[in-house]
């Protein structure tokens, strides 16, 4: 019998939640100080401050500050928290092999999840999956999980639900990378899994 789509999301919000989403689990730990292994940095300032990790964009980068998990996945949840202190915006993206794939950014009153455009294809477009209001108060931790399987995947932030679907999410993927414009973001209690 097929699925509706309302229930497979359902489902995968409730594995998600429980923990149940696989054997191999990994959970990042900033207690060190240093930046802990497996994390590649490609723009900004990253360093671990009171525990957590913080990013913040440079101003001479001319571009989001980038720090990369480099753990290969095709599905997968990842959760943390994390907390704005400045920055005009924050994002989680996924990127395949040959480039961008999908992400999840806060900012500017909205959360919003879309699947980006292939820069190698003049046909392709973006494409935006869902957005809602949701502002994350300064200083305030907010949860936030990704959940792939498959074709979909669903995004919590704080009490916002954020869903899509497309073949190409089934796309093996390179990371976990958060991005940061402006400056700064805490993000701490990360926690993957398969």
């Amino acid at each position: 019998m097929k699925q509706s789509l309302p229930t497979l999301i359902l489902a995968l919000v409730c594995i998600a939640s429980s923990g149940l989403a696989g054997d191999k689990a990994t959970k990042l730990d900033f207690s060190s100080g240093a930046l802990p292994d497996g994390f590649a940095v490609a723009k900004g300032e990253w360093k671990v401050v009171d525990g957590a990790l913080y990013g913040a964009e440079l101003e001479s980068d001319h571009h989001g500050a980038v720090a990369t998990i480099t753990e290969s996945h095709k599905d997968s949840v990842i959760s943390f928290r994390f907390q704005v202190n400045g920055a005009k915006s924050f994002g989680l993206s996924y990127n395949h092999p040959a480039g961008h794939l999908f992400r999840v950014k806060i900012g500017a009153g909205q959360a919003s999840l879309s699947l980006d455009k292939d820069k190698k294809d003049p046909e392709s477009k973006a494409v935006n999956f869902d957005s809602k209001e949701f502002t994350a108060a300064a200083g305030e931790w907010v949860e936030m999980s990704c959940l792939i399987e498959g074709e979909n995947v669903v995004v919590t932030c704080g009490d916002v639900t954020l869903k899509g679907s497309h073949p190409k999410l089934a796309m093996e993927k390179t990371g976990y990378r958060f991005v940061v414009a402006g400056s700064s973001v805490l993000i701490d209690d990360i926690k993957i899994g398969e």
